[in-house]
C-alpha cells in the first residue's frame, strides 16, 4: 500500500469510526454517531493537549456530556441558521449547517453535515435547517428592524459580523456560560482571544465552520517546475521550510528563474512565464513576518501596533518585492492582456496551465484547480519567513471573508441558540473538520506527504487573526493595495495620512461595544 492511499484510508477512518462507534436499534440502515461527540483532528484548534479528558467520552469521542450543561428543555424542534448562499457568492458560501444545498460540494462533506445533523435529530428532537440568503447581515438587520425572526441563529462573513455587533445586534457569546463552553476544544481558541473588544466577544468560530480554514492563505507551487530549476541549487523545497530558510529573498531568487517571454509580443505579458503570479493579498506576506497591522492592550482594547521602523521597513520591503516584475506578475498592471473575463480567473489559469512557479493564495483556490494540468503537480507551503533569523511561520486569516457565527438579538429563543450552537459546535469537531481537513484537503487536495506536513505543522498551527484585516480601521487594511495600485513604497507618507482615522474608527468600535449592555 503507497503512503498515499494509506493517508487517505486514515483520513475516511476518522471521518467513519465516529458513525461506527454509536451505531443503534433503529430501523435506518445507516448508522450515526453521538451528535454531543466529536473526533480527533489535526490543525483544528488551539491548545489541545491530553489534559482535555474532560470533553471526551470513553471511547475518545467530544462530548458536551461532562461540562454540567442543563438537560435540554426547549419546546422547539427546528433549528434555522442564517447563511451565505451560492447566489451571493460564488466562492465563499455556506456548506457547513445542511447537507445537499449544492452540487459543486464534496460528497464526504455532505455527509459528514448529515451525520452531525441526524444524530442532533435522534437525541434533541431538533431538525437543523439552512436559510440561504444573498447577504446574511442585510438579512438581519432587516428581521431586527421589523421585529421577525426567521432564524435561529446566523453565520456571516465576520466582516458582515462586526457592524452589527456595533449596530448592538448580537448578544455577546460569554453571556451563554452554561450552554457556551468558549474554552472547549470545539472552539477555535486564537479566535476569541483576538476577535473580542473590551471584554465582549460577539462572533467566533471553530469546528462549526471550515471557513476560517479555506480563508487562510498559503504559497501554492509547482513541483515539476521547481525540480527543473531550483532543485539542484536548493534541495528539496519541503526540507528548505523545516529548516527555517523558506524566506521572502529565498522565494524572489528562485522566482526570477522562472521569469521570461516565450511569445513574439514585446514585454512581459500574460502569456509569458512568472515566478509569482497574483491580484492582491500582499499583506499576508507582512503578516507572514510575524508584524501585526492591530494588536490589543491589556483591557482587550485595539490599538495599532504597525508604525515601529522596523515594521515600516518590512512593509517597504514587501511593497517594493511585489512591484518588481523581474519575477511577479502584477494583475492591476497586465489586466489589459487578460483573455478571461476577470483577473482571478486570469491569475488561477497561468498557474493552473502551468506558466507559474508559484501562487499565492486562499485553499479556496485548490478545489478550484482540480481541473487544470497543474493539478498533479501542486505543492502546498507556508508563506515565508522575513528571515532565517525568525522563529515561526505565520498564516494571515483573511477573517474578513471567515464566517462568525452569532446570535442575533431578535432570535425566538437566545438561550436555545446557545445550546444548539453547542451541539453544532462540538458535532463539528467529531465530523465535519475530519471530512473537510483530513479527508477533503489533506487526502484528495495535497498531492504528497509533505504537503500534509506543512499543513499540520507549518500553516495550520500559527494562523494569525488581525483585527485590521477584519475592521479595516481608518484603511489600514487597503494600504498595501492602495500603495501597490500607486506602484508606491511610501508607507510612512500614507500611514500619517490616515493616522487619525485608524484611531477614529477603533475608538468609535470601543465606545460602541462597550455600551452594547
Amino acid at each position: 500500500m503507497t503512503k498515499r492511499m494509506f493517508a487517505l484510508l486514515l483520513g475516511m477512518l476518522l471521518l467513519v469510526c465516529p458513525l461506527m462507534a454509536a451505531c443503534n436499534n433503529t430501523t435506518s440502515t445507516e448508522s450515526t454517531p453521538d451528535a454531543s461527540q466529536g473526533g480527533t483532528t489535526s490543525g483544528t484548534t488551539s491548545g489541545e493537549t491530553s489534559e482535555d479528558s474532560i470533553y471526551l467520552d470513553d471511547k475518545g469521542m467530544y462530548t458536551v456530556e461532562n461540562l454540567g450543561m442543563p438537560a435540554f428543555n426547549f419546546s422547539k424542534d427546528t433549528f434555522v441558521v442564517c447563511v451565505t448562499s451560492n447566489v451571493g457568492d460564488t466562492t465563499y458560501f455556506s456548506e457547513e449547517i445542511a447537507p445537499d444545498l449544492y452540487d459543486t460540494t464534496d460528497s464526504v462533506l455532505n455527509e459528514a453535515v448529515r451525520a452531525r445533523n441526524d444524530l442532533i435529530f435522534e437525541q434533541y428532537g431538533v431538525t437543523i435547517e439552512a436559510y440561504a440568503v444573498n447577504n446574511v447581515a442585510n438579512t438581519v438587520s432587516q428581521d431586527s428592524t421589523a421585529g421577525t425572526a426567521t432564524y435561529d441563529a446566523a453565520l456571516p462573513f465576520m466582516g458582515q459580523a462586526a457592524p452589527l455587533a456595533q449596530q448592538n445586534m448580537l448578544y455577546d457569546l460569554k453571556e451563554f456560560t452554561d450552554y457556551i463552553h468558549l474554552d472547549a476544544p470545539w472552539w477555535d481558541q486564537t479566535a476569541n482571544e483576538n476577535l473580542s473588544i473590551a471584554g465582549r466577544l460577539y462572533f467566533t468560530t471553530g469546528d462549526i465552520s471550515i471557513m476560517q480554514k479555506i480563508v487562510s492563505s498559503a504559497i501554492l507551487f509547482n513541483k515539476d517546475i521547481y525540480n527543473e530549476l531550483c532543485a539542484e541549487t536548493y534541495g528539496s523545497m519541503y526540507d528548505l521550510v523545516r529548516d527555517g530558510k523558506w524566506t521572502l529573498d529565498t522565494m524572489v531568487e528562485m522566482g526570477r528563474l522562472n521569469t521570461y517571454e516565450i511569445d513574439e509580443k514585446p514585454g512581459m505579458n500574460f502569456e509569458d512565464y512568472w515566478g509569482m503570479i497574483g491580484t492582491n493579498g500582499i499583506a499576508s506576506f507582512f503578516i507572514g513576518s510575524g508584524n501585526k497591522l492591530i494588536a490589543k492592550d491589556q483591557n482587550d482594547i485595539p490599538y495599532l501596533q504597525f508604525g515601529s521602523e522596523a515594521s515600516v521597513l518590512y512593509a517597504e520591503k514587501v511593497l517594493s518585492t511585489f512591484q518588481d516584475d523581474s519575477w511577479f506578475a502584477n494583475t492591476q498592471k497586465l489586466e489589459a492582456t487578460w483573455p478571461e473575463k476577470n483577473v482571478w480567473e486570469g491569475a488561477m489559469g497561468a498557474f493552473g496551465n502551468e506558466r507559474t512557479l508559484f501562487y499565492p493564495s486562499a485553499f479556496s483556490a485548490i478545489k478550484k484547480l482540480r481541473n487544470y494540468d497543474v493539478a498533479s503537480s501542486i505543492g502546498i507551503i507556508p508563506n515565508p519567513k522575513a528571515s532565517v533569523e525568525q522563529d515561526t511561520y505565520y498564516t494571515s486569516a483573511n477573517i474578513f471573508y471567515a464566517y462568525g457565527i452569532c446570535i442575533p438579538t431578535n432570535v425566538e429563543d437566545p438561550e436555545f441558540s446557545a445550546y444548539m450552537i453547542e451541539l453544532m459546535a462540538a458535532g463539528g469537531k467529531n465530523h465535519i473538520t475530519p471530512a473537510y481537513y483530513e479527508v477533503t484537503l489533506k487526502g484528495r487536495d495535497a498531492k504528497d506527504f509533505d504537503s500534509e506536513d506543512m499543513l499540520d505543522n507549518y500553516i495550520f498551527n500559527n494562523v494569525v487573526y488581525d483585527l485590521g484585516i477584519l475592521y479595516d480601521f481608518g484603511g489600514i487594511n487597503s494600504m498595501f493595495a492602495n500603495l501597490m495600485g500607486q506602484n508606491s513604497t511610501n508607507v510612512t507618507s500614507h500611514l500619517q495620512s490616515i493616522e487619525g482615522a485608524i484611531q477614529d474608527k477603533i475608538d468609535e468600535y470601543v465606545e460602541a461595544y462597550q455600551l452594547n449592555d
